[in-house]
């Protein structure tokens, strides 16, 4: 009898478990899709909620991570994944989060480092989508460095992953940019406005290009766009290039 309540409270812990670990699973999930909707308050609950079950779960530690740089607490984003990579050293998203920290920290080097950490850990996985991310943030900090031809050979290498992410393109752009190459510019800024026609930096870059060009409604039409969708900076374009010329 003695064995039997054993082997049943066995089987109950083991239900216990299997149950926690898809409940933590679904929440995650839900915590994804609150960020992409950018209801951050509710999604920083679900993450927690998660971890109040599992302390150690990498997707949720990630999550979280990722979600605080969006809310710009740098600080406590790069204290949790400092934790989380001593708890798991071999989990591959930990470090490229980490390396996006340090970029906005400013430690390019440092960054550069943990995304070459990253890139090998995920060999052999066929992840893309991830393999994408590390290239465009690594592409970025050697940027950041000058070092031009790395950082486009990075974003090449990440748009042959993933055609269908803007960011690239604006990144590649702007490299272009600060090297002259305004046709090359101009191209990948066109490209990112296709994709995601909402992104005001697309707008506004492009529209710097026109004026370099001195394509001036062209690019009052461009600071305008950008203007409307948030950008401020082209908001201060369309007051000090464009005024003048709606009056014309």
């Amino acid at each position: 009898m003695k064995h039997v309540l054993l082997f049943l409270a066995f089987l109950i812990t083991i239900n216990i478990t299997a149950f926690s670990q898809a409940d933590v699973e679904s929440t995650v999930g839900i915590a994804n899709d609150l960020v992409k909707l950018k209801r951050f308050d509710e999604a920083l609950e679900k993450y927690n909620e998660a971890l109040d079950y599992l302390p150690s779960y990498a997707p949720a530690l990630n999550g979280k991570a990722n979600l605080l740089i969006m809310m710009e607490n740098y600080k406590a984003a790069g204290k949790l994944i400092e934790d989380a990579i001593k708890k798991n050293s071999d989990y591959p998203q930990f470090y490229l989060t980490r390396g996006i920290v340090l970029i906005h920290k400013g430690k390019f080097k440092d960054a550069i480092e943990d995304l070459n950490r990253a890139l090998d850990l995920a060999q052999g996985t066929n992840d893309k989508l991830f393999e994408n991310k590390i290239y465009v943030n690594r592409g970025a900090a050697y940027q950041k460095l000058f070092e031009y031809d790395a950082a486009l050979s990075d974003y090449s290498k990440a748009i042959q992953l993933n055609d269908n992410n803007p960011n690239v393109y604006l990144y590649r752009g702007y490299l272009y940019y600060q090297t002259n190459e305004y046709e090359e510019a101009l191209r990948d800024f066109n490209i990112a406005i296709e994709i995601d026609p909402a992104n005001p930096f697309a707008y506004y870059n492009r529209g710097m290009i026109y004026l370099k060009q001195v394509k001036d409604v062209e690019a009052c039409d461009d600071f305008h766009k950008a203007c409307e969708l948030g950008n401020n900076n082209a908001c201060r374009m369309v007051i000090s290039n464009c005024i003048e010329l709606m009056r014309q």
